[in-house]
């Protein structure tokens, strides 16, 4: 059950009981949890977002200061191509423990998750 009714409206268990119409047939995620493997996914740090922006005190500027390139007075992470350049072919991160905060609150199955993965095809 994805689903919890309510009062005025149904909720969405998966999402924080965020608001869905009741004629909504599914969650648009169609994926539990326990399918989300990072390691065969990297949707978030692939072709799903086109940047990752860092704040000036995030300490991954001093850390990694040569994955950065400032675009109109905001700091962002390089990309290869479609993808950050932290992202390897395997889909490991090579500054997973000092990467940004940005990166450190995406959460596996959220929202932001969902959406990446719904972005490049791996979820419907």
């Amino acid at each position: 059950m994805w689903r919890k009714p309510g009062r005025r409206r149904d909720r969405c268990l998966r999402h924080g009981g965020t608001s869905v119409r009741a004629d909504t047939p599914a969650c648009p995620a169609h994926t539990r949890d326990a399918d989300l493997k990072c390691l065969e996914c990297g949707a978030c740090c692939r072709e799903a977002y086109h940047t990752v922006e860092v704040g000036p005190r995030d300490p991954f500027v001093r850390l990694h200061p040569e994955l950065l390139h400032r675009t109109d007075g905001r700091l962002q992470v390089l990309r290869a191509g479609n993808r950050c350049a932290c992202l390897g072919p395997d889909y490991r991160c090579s500054a997973y423990t000092d990467r940004p905060r940005t990166c450190r609150n995406f959460e596996r199955g959220g929202a932001n998750c969902v959406d990446a993965r719904r972005r490049v095809g791996l979820t419907a």
